[in-house]
């Protein structure tokens, strides 16, 4: 597995959501597991997120995949951006795993960009934290402060801002990694063919966090509670929503924030990767899996898919792109290390009626688990 060669807790605590800061060699000897023509190939599915965004002779024009002809979309300064890489290649969802020092529910995607000499999409502020690495080639990055800069639209899908002054001015090599926080203006452009990897998290705001509320009312321990006011004194202002009035609306929106539905319907939604749909040809049962572990097969989560869990929940339950599960409790913590991307025991299959085995097949019957 991949791993992060800087200081994480001095990382955390001074530059996380606060500063961008270059991590020189963040990954020792970083080799790309994929090239553009990998990259070119995954653009030409229709499920895959991707788009091309040229510059030619000053003109931008932005083009969304699938993409079936290349040639005249390669022309001029252009970067291939490709969303959701990790979803689709193993290796991928394994760079992801270098970051879990941040959690499951706060990761986005990993996207991947090549992008030819003098390419880059331009000045422009992202409202999500991302981890820049630079795989082959090289980078020339500026970041400036946070402001109030105007937005331009060159073109009707690519938001920029205006020239900024940089704070921080560098090239990135094969191996280093630039953190922007959230609101940070900056601008790469290639010195040469490259490959850029970014690592986006995501943070709700409140108004998706209050859509989660309705979803409450799903969970079944949830009791619907209506407004009652028996001790009502007539009013002599019919028009008046009192403050005691709204004082015991608001009440009511706070208790059934402390349910448990409400924990329920936010891991739920924290849970939602959307995943792509990759069901097994053949479905399996728990004997299927019973054997393909005996014959020392590797079963691993998904390309892509991070479960949640939280420790309120008893028995445990985690959640997967919107969807609970449970077992018992003797193989949490097997369980937790499977998530981390250990694979379950051989020594498992040994007790073939065991519960886990129904799960198991649930979960690769979905296509969130993965025999290998």
């Amino acid at each position: 597995m991949q791993k992060v060669n800087f200081d994480i807790n001095e990382f955390l605590s001074t530059y996380w959501q606060k500063k961008p800061v270059v991590l020189r060699q963040a990954f020792t000897d970083f080799t790309d597991f994929l090239d553009e023509h990998d990259l070119a190939g995954l653009s030409e599915d229709d499920d895959v997120d991707s788009r091309i965004i040229q510059n030619v002779e000053g003109t931008w024009q932005v083009t969304q995949g699938p993409f079936e002809d290349f040639a005249p979309l390669c022309t001029g300064k252009w970067t291939l951006l490709v969303q959701g890489v990790d979803k689709y290649l193993e290796d991928a969802s394994d760079l992801m795993r270098a970051f879990s020092f941040i959690p499951h529910w706060r990761m986005d995607d990993l996207m991947i960009s090549f992008a030819n000499a003098g390419a880059g999409v331009g000045p422009h502020l992202d409202q999500y934290d991302v981890f820049l690495l630079q795989g082959k080639g090289q980078r020339h990055w500026k970041v400036g402060e946070p402001g109030n800069y105007e937005t331009q639209f060159p073109h009707p899908l690519l938001a920029q801002i205006e020239a900024f002054e940089p704070v921080i001015d560098t090239v990135l090599k094969p191996g280093d990694v630039l953190y922007i926080p959230p609101g940070w203006p900056h601008d790469g452009i290639a010195l040469e063919d490259c490959l850029t990897y970014s690592v986006g998290f995501r943070a709700p705001d409140q108004s998706q966090l209050f859509d989660v509320l309705p979803d409450m009312f799903d969970e079944s321990d949830l009791k619907n509670i209506r407004y009652t006011d028996p001790m009502r004194a007539a009013t002599s202002d019919a028009a008046l929503v009192s403050d005691a009035d709204l004082c015991q609306l608001k009440a009511m929106i706070k208790n059934a924030l402390e349910t448990d539905a409400c924990n329920t319907a936010l891991l739920r939604f924290l849970s939602n990767q959307y995943l792509p749909e990759d069901v097994p040809d053949e479905l399996v049962n728990r004997s299927d899996v019973v054997a393909n572990l005996h014959q020392g097969c590797a079963i691993l989560p998904a390309p892509g898919c991070r479960p949640v869990y939280a420790h309120t929940s008893d028995p445990f339950t985690f959640y997967v792109n919107g969807e609970a599960f449970q077992c018992q409790e003797k193989h949490t913590e097997m369980m937790l290390a499977n998530f981390a991307g250990q694979p379950l025991p051989a020594s498992l299959a040994d007790n073939p009626d065991c519960t886990i085995f129904d799960l198991l097949a649930t979960l690769i019957n979905k296509g969130y688990w993965a025999m290998e």
